[in-house]
Formats: structure tokens, C-alpha cells, sequence
């Protein structure tokens, strides 16, 4: 399924919408588990990525191998070591059938492991009924934010150790997904917390998420009146603001109505441009890559600023 819109602008205005509905306090920890489920890549999804790199790029496009058991042994070997000689094997037949089946060929048939025959592959998986690159990517988008949020210093410090250990635990399961790990909700659990935890979290969303999602909002809006062709961060121009501000702070150079609440606002928007930047299902153009580039070194300054 295609994005909305080839302009970035659009999309994140889109994710943005998305958010407002997505993120709900008083069930943001039973939905991350689920969330998380979501976005992680399949054992098939790995195996996909993985044979764009299993041979040499000359030997790719030359399609000189086969994808068979043997490779797919090969990958699950190396992907799978903590499974037992059974359950690998089990794994290799089901990731067998699986390629067969979604690239509707009898078991016959040969499968040349040429980069035809792999973009195809990734192009079906990301084409499955019910699913789309752009409702994966505003997931992460939504994952990032709200990990981001839960872990701030200030509620985190008002909250029950059973609760923080939680959030701790989806934030590990998250750092997995993100490396490529297929994650299941039941891996993860399901934890209620307290009710007294669940009140602190509605009140501090309402006083900060909230305004941080319209802020960002307000600021996608006003970028896209103001966008200007020729700038060499096209799209992104008028989001630099948001980047020098936050510079400033880790300098200590922010203005005195540069608050607390200013600047969670900033964190929260530069989470979600950087998640969005970085995906894999964005097309990356050159002035994606000129805000990466300027965006990256000041967010490293911050997180050792903040000794994240």
C-alpha cells in the first residue's frame, strides 16, 4: 500500500494525525506489547533482508544461487543459534513454504536468488492485506514517542518500581525490534499498573504530551506555508528552528521563557522527525539526508548532555 503522499510534509502531518488518536494514556502500556508485535520483522521479513546480502553484489545480479534449504539452513543457523537441530529444522521448512506460497510457485519450481526475485519478495511482505509501510512506520513513530515520554525523568521518579521496571522491559524489547528481532506481545507480558500509576500518567500526558503533539502539529503546518523549493533543506527548512533551539539549550544558551515544557515539546517533535527520517520505508531524499546530517551530531550532544 503507497503513503499518502510523497511529500514529507504531508506524511508527517499525516503521523501526526495518527498520534493524537494512537496515544492514549490510560492504555498506552496494555498497546505497546501489541505495537511492538506489529513493527518487528518476521523470520521471512529477515530472511529477505538478509539475502541482499549473502552473496557479493556481482553474484546477486548475476543470480548465480539458488534460494533453497540449504541457504535458508545456512540462515537460520546463523540467524537462530539458540534453537535446538529440531526446531531449526522445523524453521527451515516453515520459511520454505512460506516463500513458495507467496510467490504462488509449485515446490518444483527454482527460486534464483537475484535482486529480481528478492525486491519481489520484500515487495509482497509489504504489501499484505491489512498492513502498509506507512501505518508500520507511524507505529515506530508512536512507540519512540511514547517510550520517550514514559522514560522521562520526571515521571518516571513518581511512578512504582513494578511499573518502571515494565516500561523498562518494552523499552529492551523495542532496542531488539529495531535490530531486526521478530517480537511477540506474549514475550513482552501484560501488566496493569496500579491505579494511583495510572493517574500520574493521564496527568502528566495532559500537561505534556499533549501540547507537545499540537505543537508539533502547529509546527508542520506553519513548515509547509513557509516552504521554500530552493532551500538547501527543502521541506525541512523551517523545522531547523526546532534543532538550533534545542542546540542552544545544551549550550545554555536558551532564552528564560525556554522551560521545561518548551523543551520537552522540541524532544518529543525531534523524536518523531528522526524516527521518520530514518526509516526504511521513506523514500530518503537529498534534503532528508542534509537535515539527518545536521540533526544526528546535536542529538548525540544532547543525549550526552543528559547522560541518556
Amino acid at each position: 500500500m503507497a503513503w499518502p503522499s510523497k511529500n514529507h510534509l504531508e506524511n508527517l502531518g499525516e503521523i501526526l494525525v495518527r498520534l493524537h488518536w494512537w496515544l492514549q494514556p490510560d492504555t498506552i502500556l496494555t498497546e505497546l506489547p501489541y505495537d511492538l508485535e506489529f513493527v518487528s520483522k518476521t523470520d521471512i521479513e529477515r530472511f529477505a533482508d538478509w539475502c541482499r546480502s549473502a552473496v557479493s553484489k556481482d553474484e546477486l545480479e548475476q543470480g548465480r544461487y539458488n534460494i533453497n534449504k540449504p541457504l535458508i539452513k545456512f540462515f537460520v543457523e546463523k540467524n537462530f543459534p539458540e534453537l535446538n537441530p529440531e526446531k531449526q529444522k522445523e524453521k527451515v521448512e516453515t520459511l520454505h513454504q512460506k516463500l513458495y506460497i507467496l510467490l504462488k510457485l509449485p515446490n518444483y519450481e527454482k527460486i534464483i536468488l537475484n535482486t529480481a526475485n528478492v525486491n519481489k519478495i520484500i515487495d509482497l511482505l509489504n504489501n499484505i492485506p491489512g498492513e502498509s509501510h506507512f501505518e508500520k512506520t507511524a507505529k515506530k513513530i508512536k512507540i519512540a514517542v511514547a517510550l520517550k515520554w514514559l522514560q522521562d525523568e520526571e515521571l518516571s521518579k513518581n511512578l512504582t518500581k513494578p511499573t518502571n521496571d515494565f516500561i523498562r522491559r518494552v523499552g529492551d524489547f523495542y532496542g531488539r525490534a529495531k535490530k531486526g528481532e521478530h517480537i511477540t506481545a506474549s514475550e513482552i507480558g501484560i501488566y496493569n499498573p496500579p491505579e494511583d500509576d495510572k493517574k500520574k500518567i493521564v496527568d502528566d500526558f495532559e500537561r505534556k504530551v499533549e501540547l507537545a503533539l499540537m505543537s508539533a502539529s502547529q509546527e508542520i503546518k506553519e513548515a509547509k506555508g513557509r516552504y521554500e523549493t530552493e532551500d538547501e533543506y527543502g521541506p525541512f527548512a523551517n523545522i531547523i528552528e526546532v534543532i538550533k533551539r534545542l542546540e542552544k539549550y545544551i549550550e545554555g544558551k536558551q532564552d528564560s521563557d525556554y522551560d521545561y515544557i518548551e523543551h520537552f515539546k522540541d524532544i518529543i517533535f525531534l523524536v518523531i522527525i528522526l524516527n521518520y527520517i530514518q526509516d526504511p520505508y521513506i523514500k530518503i531524499t537529498e534534503e532528508a539526508k542534509k537535515l539527518l546530517k545536521t540533526i544526528l551530531p546535536i542529538y548525540t550532544r544532547y543525549k550526552e548532555f543528559k547522560n541518556i
